[in-house]
């Protein structure tokens, strides 16, 4: 009856995480490849212009964000644009959180991530997020659509910094709203920064996008840790972080306490979580395999990148 009580709590769990966080991206890929097609990462329109999106070694960080520290990293500077679907959204909020660290920005501002439409259909870029230089500093902004303009923090930032960066859209309001570096226990109802210009005529929230400006802009930065969800607090839950909706279920196999993974990038991170959401074990794939030691019997689930799957060992 234990075994079966606790199944059913681990059922529940999944249900509850997965109508909550929408997306959960590490870029956790092989270092220098294109992002393009890893995951759900696509091509934003017909914005095939070089250089393109590339994973690269992890670098920044931000002490208490669940996703700091695991996986890789992108640089953004000029050239391609690349979206990834989530579960699209046509009621309610839309949250994303991520890390970024700019190096340069434009005097005049240019925007760096937005959320869409699945597919970013129409091109329709909603919620941009953008970044300009002020008097050695930085500003943060935010464009609820195309056609407005963009509202910026009146605290200015450093550069070279790492900021944990909330974007907010209120889908039935067609309302944007960014916030830095805040509580992660508990969503601020007045320091957020808000936008309700320009025209949105989108019947869904569906995707987020990585937009990279013309080179004439100056903007360089690095981005990681981004999470979709559909509340505040999943997007800073551990228990909701190892679950992904559209992920595949991997192809895995099980001799003993030797774990085989097929058909990903050599040398990818395997993540182990109980069944209560705790990350158990970390290793990197070696020939395709990972040695589970000291895991006691039970029901675990198996995460590389953005496929997961469960075992019972």
């Amino acid at each position: 009856m234990k075994k079966i009580t606790l199944l059913l709590s681990f059922i529940a769990c999944v249900v509850f995480a997965q109508a909550q966080l929408l997306l959960n991206e590490n870029f956790n890929y092989a270092v220098n490849t294109d992002l393009l097609n890893k995951g759900n990462w696509l091509v934003t329109g017909t914005n095939t212009a070089s250089p393109n999106i590339q994973v690269t070694p992890s670098t920044i960080t931000y002490s208490g964000y669940v996703n700091s520290g695991v996986g890789q990293e992108v640089i953004l500077t000029n050239g391609q644009d690349l979206n990834c679907d989530f579960t699209a959204q046509t009621s309610g909020t839309v949250y994303v959180s991520f890390l970024v660290n700019v190096t340069a920005a434009p005097a005049a501002g240019d925007y760096f991530l937005h959320v869409g439409p699945t597919d970013m259909a129409g091109n329709a870029y909603i919620g941009r997020t953008f970044v300009k230089t002020d008097a050695g500093k930085i500003a943060f902004g935010i464009l609820q659509a195309s056609g407005g303009t963009a509202t910026y923090t009146t605290s200015t930032y450093d550069l070279n910094t790492t900021y944990l960066v909330i974007l907010k859209h209120d889908v039935t309001g067609k309302t944007s709203s960014i916030i830095v570096n805040p509580s992660m226990t508990t969503e601020s109802t007045t320091d957020w920064i808000s936008n309700n210009t320009g025209t949105n005529a989108t019947a869904n929230i569906g995707s987020v996008g990585l937009r990279q400006p013309s080179a004439s802009a100056n903007m360089n930065l690095k981005l990681d840790g981004i999470r979709v969800a559909t509340s505040y607090s999943a997007l800073f839950s551990t228990s909701t972080g190892i679950f992904s909706p559209k992920a595949e279920a991997l192809s895995i196999s099980l001799a003993g306490k030797t774990l085989t993974v097929k058909d990903v990038v050599a040398g990818s991170i395997v993540d182990v979580y109980s069944s209560i959401g705790a990350k158990v074990h970390s290793a990197q794939l070696v020939n395709g395999s990972v040695q589970l030691d000291n895991l006691s019997k039970g029901l675990y689930i198996v995460r590389v990148g953005n496929q997961s799957s469960k075992i019972m060992l």
